[in-house]
């Protein structure tokens, strides 16, 4: 399986096109992707993935609706939910039949980019969250990581907000973030080349891919699948 994971914004430009991307990555060999749930406001996104959860949030699109149509599907990969805290401690029926709506549509994990890593245990979810690390994530509370039993570990590999960037730093850091955890470190923010998908699969386990994916959403979700192979035409274990 292929060390990468797409981050597709529910809803942009509709729940209907969201279904067919998720389809298309059928057969691809990639390991999963995240499903981003439209927020008013995303403070971690850029301004590519905050016009798409405009868009989501002006066609009613909700964490409820996303989930009824991850109901109509079958995928060879797994599912994550990215979703920020409110719409997850705020869901209508409540937070136990969310985990059961959850369950029933195979979601793996949860990625909540306002949960802090040091919180993450005192909200009790009672599901898998995957924890963020940065690079001024202190040593200490990287110990803490492994109590967590994170499905993966999501590295944030700049400072800011997501976007297309041409350099990754913070690599001797990222290494030694995989000297404290156990559980797999993906590395995400600011990859769109292949080049840099290479770099990183040298220290991590994997890569994240969002906002150059959602560019190219409008032009047809053929786009989508194409980058992800470009991206992807590397060996897997």
């Amino acid at each position: 399986m292929k060390k990468f994971i797409a981050y597709i914004p529910a809803g942009y430009p509709d729940l209907l096109t969201t279904q067919k991307i998720l389809e298309s990555l059928n057969g691809l060999g990639i390991k999963g992707v995240e499903i981003g749930v439209p927020f008013s406001d995303p403070i971690a996104d850029g301004p590519v993935i905050q016009r798409a959860h405009k868009v989501a949030l002006d066609n009613g699109t909700n964490l409820k609706k996303i989930l009824a149509m991850l109901e109509k599907i079958e995928v060879d990969y797994e599912l994550y939910v990215m979703s920020y805290l409110n719409p997850i401690v705020n869901y209508p029926e409540g937070r136990e039949v969310l985990i059961e709506r959850l369950l029933e549509v195979k979601i793996k994990g949860l990625v909540i980019p306002d949960l802090p890593l040091r919180e993450v245990k005192n909200v009790k979810l009672k599901f898998p969250v995957i924890p963020f690390v940065a690079p001024n994530t202190r040593d200490e509370e990287l110990a803490n990581i492994d109590e967590i039993d994170a499905p993966f570990v999501y590295y944030i590999s700049r400072y800011g907000v997501t976007g297309e960037k041409d350099s990754i730093p913070f690599l001797n850091h990222l290494k030694k973030v995989k000297l404290f955890v156990s559980s797999p470190v993906f590395v995400g923010f600011g990859i769109s080349k292949k080049e840099q998908v290479e770099n990183i699969l040298k220290i991590a386990d994997g890569v994240i891919v969002g906002s150059t994916l959602v560019k190219l959403i409008e032009q047809g979700y053929e786009k989508i699948t194409e980058k992800v192979k470009e991206l992807t035409d590397f060996d897997s274990d």
